[in-house]
């Protein structure tokens, strides 16, 4: 581990066979989870998907973006997703190995510079889930609420690298389990089975929207950033607008904060 520790940070370590593994196709049908594609994706660009919302487990990056269970490469022909996670989570003897072979990375700044700044190739898709750990403690049952409005860090590094911006949704992320207050931890949470480990079987479908392309600002300004932060906010409300009565969401209004 330590001879490899920079290894999360300069492109993991891709295995197509661990990814084509059934044993993904089996967790994906329990749910199930499916992936739709709104428009094409140039492979010679690199791109920033924003993953929105982060759910209590994140099932549909995971089955969607580590896995050819629901035929990503089909799908985006020429696109290698990469999806970022805490370096702490690189930590763990055995678990680090399957995370690298699927494609995970550390969602440090170094790292992603490593896939949009052209040092690995072009065609690379750099998967972060914007709200983070703040929005995982926002999850709610039958609710859709974006830590958003204060993430402008991979909008900068959009503009540096001049990499086009994809918005990504998922319907059905957060209805896998309940959430439970007590007076101990303020918050709980419950799925299947008399021990609640098990996620509720509830449908999950990740639409990845149009891409917003950028051009390249080498030391951009914070008005830079401002303004296309705004011109993000606008296509995810109108991805999710126009999306959320196809999957049961049509009276769930989204909240950006």
């Amino acid at each position: 581990m330590y001879i490899d520790r920079y290894t999360p940070v300069r492109g993991g370590r891709w295995s197509n066979r661990l990814r084509r593994l059934s044993i993904w196709s089996i967790v994906s049908n329990y749910f199930p989870i499916k992936l739709i594609k709104t428009e094409d994706l140039d492979p010679n660009r690199n791109y920033i998907f924003g993953y929105h919302p982060h759910g209590t487990a994140t099932v549909g990056a995971g089955i969607n973006f580590l896995t050819e269970a629901t035929h990503f490469s089909s799908l985006f022909p020429g696109i290698r997703p990469h999806l970022m996670t805490l370096h702490s989570n690189f930590f763990s003897p055995f678990l680090r190995e399957l995370l690298l072979s699927l494609g995970e990375c550390s969602v440090s700044r170094e790292s992603c510079q490593y896939f949009l700044n052209g040092s690995s190739c072009q065609g690379d898709a750099v998967v972060i889930v914007i709200g983070g750990m703040k929005e995982l403690y926002l999850t709610e049952y039958q609710r859709m609420i974006f830590y958003l409005k204060k993430r402008k860090g991979f909008i900068r590094l959009a503009l540096e690298n001049g990499v086009s911006l994809v918005p990504v949704i998922t319907f059905g992320e957060n209805e896998h389990y309940r959430q439970y207050k007590n007076w101990i931890s303020n918050r709980w949470i419950w799925g299947r089975s008399i021990v609640g480990y098990l996620p509720l079987r509830h449908p999950v479908t990740t639409v990845v929207g149009k891409p917003i392309h950028v051009n390249q600002i080498i030391d951009p300004s914070q008005t830079d950033i401002d303004q296309l932060h705004d011109q993000y906010l606008q296509a995810i409300e109108h991805l999710y607008n126009t999306n959320k009565a196809n999957y049961g969401f049509e009276n769930v209004k989204l909240e950006i904060i």
